[in-house]
């Protein structure tokens, strides 16, 4: 699993229900992906969709690709990867913790 079938699992979800993904969720998630299968994406749970690259977010979280697919299998918690530094967030905290509902 690479960090771009996260992201397209990501999308797959949010659009499944884009009703109940705007009325829980409501915001804007910037993902940079670091290392050799990175990249940039924009989760937008306001208007539902996925795009990659750079935009405008209310959460950007910053994670390298080992990392951020270990937290996607569920083989890392994501609390633990942000506590030890290995997960790094800006914006809104409060969105930041609803991630785990696009995931």
């Amino acid at each position: 699993m690479t960090a771009k079938d996260v992201i397209s699992e990501m999308e797959t979800r949010i659009t499944s229900d884009p009703a109940k993904t705007r009325e829980e969720i409501d915001g804007i998630f910037k993902f940079v992906v670091t290392g050799d299968n990175g990249g940039t994406w924009v989760v937008n749970c306001r208007d539902v969709g996925v795009t990659e690259g750079d935009g405008d977010a209310e959460c950007t979280i910053t994670v390298g690709d080992e990392t951020f697919v270990a937290i996607a299998d569920g083989s890392m918690d994501a609390m633990q990867a942000f506590m030890t530094g290995m997960i790094q967030i800006e914006g809104d905290m409060g969105l930041a913790m609803k991630l785990q509902q696009v995931m």
